[in-house]
């Protein structure tokens, strides 16, 4: 107990006496208290002790009050502090990012600019009209010439297989790589957007920063992702069964994708006994200039992958199989 409080003890204590010069002092011993916690000689109203220690813890807790509230405004100013210095170095960081988005954007511009010089470009029948950079994609602006969109249901099928997501990918292999690798490091998407002749928009293909890596990383021709087949295969199924030549129908198409196999079955309604020299003969000769423009085979060719020419009788049981691959379509 410290020795103020101590006094304030004596000062109800009948048996203490006032000094001129030290104050209240003890009456028995003439000096200032020494008791540690309790006086054994105190001598007061058991009100006037209860009011004491009452007044005294409210001192006590008023203490503890203002020393906490400091405590919380020196730690509020060291947290603001801190929270100041983060704020400003992540501030430099955006700066400094925002500066190389724009030294990254002017570079693609001036890319951009000169590949318009090109333009108009005619590659496979398509012309490439124009080419627009936007803040999170690159537009290609092409023109399929000699297409008029009458019935956008039907037309817009025939229109879209000229030119699909597998061959954009294919074709961003023998694009500007300077272009598309700033492209990628930026994750800019890249539009190719077609137009029939009169410059109604027909369709987009959008291919992502992931597609456009994946493409260029390729080793070999460029491997086709299996949902872009599974897309094209049902698409393919809806059509079947159907005349690829004179009396022979295609009635079934799949892909075996660990044998990298696109199987045809075929239905011949040719008279005679089949044999395998003349059904490859078949195979090769006249069966390929019908099935070579097929969505599938093309992909399948793509791929390096085999087509399998499969003759089904009427029973339903396979009567020979022709298989054709790279070695072959590649002459």
């Amino acid at each position: 107990m410290e020795l103020s409080d101590k006094i304030k003890y004596c000062a109800i204590c009948k048996k203490s006496k006032r000094d001129m010069e030290r104050g209240i002092v003890c009456g028995l011993t003439d000096n200032k208290p020494t008791f540690d916690k309790h006086c054994a000689d105190l001598q007061a109203s058991a009100h006037e002790i209860a009011d004491l220690e009452e007044s005294m813890i409210g001192g006590s807790q008023k203490s503890a009050t203002k020393i906490l509230t400091a405590t919380l405004i020196v730690a509020f100013g060291i947290a603001m502090g801190i929270m100041w210095l983060i704020q400003n170095q992540k501030d430099k960081h955006e700066l400094q990012a925002r500066e190389a988005a724009g030294l990254k954007y002017d570079a693609l511009e001036a890319i951009v600019k000169a590949k318009m010089a090109t333009l108009p470009l005619v590659k496979d029948g398509i012309v490439y009209d124009s080419i627009s950079l936007h803040k999170k994609y690159m537009m290609f602006t092409m023109r399929l010439p000699n297409t008029h969109i009458q019935d956008y249901s039907d037309d817009r099928l025939i229109c879209e297989s000229k030119f699909r997501h597998s061959e954009a990918l294919k074709n961003l292999r023998d694009e500007d790589a300077k272009l598309l690798k700033t492209c990628i490091d930026d994750s800019l998407q890249i539009r190719y957007a077609f137009r029939e002749s009169t410059d109604f928009p027909i369709y987009t293909i959008v291919i992502h920063p992931k597609d456009m890596e994946q493409a260029l990383n390729a080793t070999g021709p460029f491997r086709c992702p299996q949902k872009d087949f599974e897309r094209v295969l049902r698409s393919a199924a809806k059509e079947i069964p159907y005349d690829i030549a004179e009396r022979i129908q295609l009635s079934a198409i799949k892909m075996d994708y660990g044998a990298n196999k696109l199987a045809l079955n075929l239905r011949s309604r040719r008279k005679g006994a089949p044999n395998h020299a003349g059904l490859e003969k078949l195979a090769k000769n006249e069966l390929w200039r019908f099935v070579a423009d097929l969505y599938a085979v093309r992909m399948a060719m793509l791929n390096d992958g085999y087509v399998d020419f499969r003759f089904i009788g009427t029973d339903d049981r396979l009567i020979e199989s022709i298989v054709l691959g790279p070695d072959f379509y590649r002459k």
